[in-house]
Formats: C-alpha cells, structure tokens, sequence
C-alpha cells in the first residue's frame, strides 16, 4: 500500500474555498480528504464525475445507530455520501469534547459495521486504555495515528524516537498495524519523517492551501 496521505481541514473552509481546492487539486490513489459534514457531498459529486481516485474521509462520526440523537450524523449516513475513512479520537475531540474511550470505541464500531475504515488518533497516554476499551476483533480494522494531545504547532513535528516508541506500543496490540503520524506535517518536514517507514501522514493546515498539499503530496508519491 502506497502512503497514505489525510487531508484533515477541520472546521476551516468556505464552500467556495473548497470548490476552489477541488479544482486545484489533481486527487491521486494515495490521497485521502476529510472536509466538514457540509462540504462531503462536494467532494461525493467529484467521485460521481470520475475522480475515482479520490478517498473520501469523515473527520468524526456518532457512537449511536440512526434513531433520536439530535444533532449526530451516523455511520450509515457517512457511508452514503461515499466516505471509506473516518477520524476517530483525535486530541481536539477528546480535549474540547470529552470523549471518553469508550465512546471512540462506540464509534469505531458502528463504522466498521458499514464497512468504513476508521482511522484511530493516540496519544501516550491514550493508548493502553483506548485498546482496553475497544473490542479486540475491531484491533487490525483500524489505521492507528500518533497524533500528538499536546498540539505541536508551527512547522515542528514530534522527535522520530518518540514516533517510532508510540509505533512499537501500539503493535504491542496490534503487531500488524498500520501506523499513521499526524502533527505539524508541512511540505519542509515532511521528506524529515519518510525515513520512519509509516504508512500515512495526517495532514491539517498545510492541507488547506492546495499548493502546500500537493507539495506533500509529491514528496511522499515514491514512498511504497
């Protein structure tokens, strides 16, 4: 599997912003969007229109089946709207939402029931109680990604030491698994991070200027 490349806009980008980065952007195999709930079935038309390379990603999902939970847009409803990803336990999340473990577990669940992938953000300190929580036939259906709580900031990525420890504590679960790193990925680090063998960057604000994208993009396109 090529590396996977996760363009995470979070709750950032106008309709019109994000109809302009389609046109910007040339979707490849390796490449992964997660837009805003209201801007997937932009990117779901794409798809229709013959941009088959193109994945599309959810950046959270309810921990409930369709039923009276105002206000949560279901897996099953992700699923239609062609999205094959989803972001589950991402640091902003657990931080400003309060999740707990065992509602990302909830979550990751109802996705892999409709047959979406989700993509698992841990931290250190997340990582034996998250796997405590989750059911272990779901451990080698998800993408685990080392995403900092902390938030690195600016253009400065985690020490590789630190990457590759986090990588070694989750294959303590999951011997198998495929490991993502997301934290400050800019195209001027991220040849910094090729040599650690990961199978996918989660990408946030260098992903919502399409030159800067596709320039992380590029870089990592010979990595297999």
């Amino acid at each position: 599997m090529s590396l996977l490349v996760v363009a995470n806009f979070k709750s950032n980008l106008t309709q019109v912003e994000v109809q302009a980065w389609i046109k910007a952007v040339k979707p490849t195999p390796n490449m992964i969007v997660a837009p805003s709930f209201p801007h997937l079935p932009l990117f779901t038309d794409l798809r229709i229109h013959g941009s088959t390379d193109l994945q599309l990603c959810a950046q959270d999902v309810s921990p409930f089946p369709r039923g009276s939970y105002t206000g949560e847009v279901n897996a099953a409803q992700l699923k239609e709207l062609g999205a094959s990803y989803c972001i589950v336990g991402h640091s902003e999340r657990r931080r400003y939402f309060h999740e707990t473990h065992n509602e990302i577990a909830g979550k990751i669940k109802e996705l892999i029931e409709v047959g979406i992938t989700p993509i698992l953000c841990l931290d250190e300190t997340d990582i034996a109680l998250q796997f405590a929580a989750l059911d272990a036939q779901f451990y080698d259906k998800c993408l685990y990604c080392f995403e900092p709580g902390g938030g690195l900031g600016g253009t400065t990525t985690a020490q590789p030491s630190k990457i590759e420890d986090v990588k070694n504590q989750i294959r303590r679960f999951v011997p198998n698994a495929r490991f993502m790193y997301g934290g400050s990925v800019t195209p001027d680090n991220v040849a910094s991070l090729l040599p650690l063998k990961l199978d996918g960057l989660l990408v946030a604000t260098a992903s919502l200027t399409p030159a800067s994208f596709i320039s992380i993009v590029q870089t990592t396109s010979h990595v297999s």
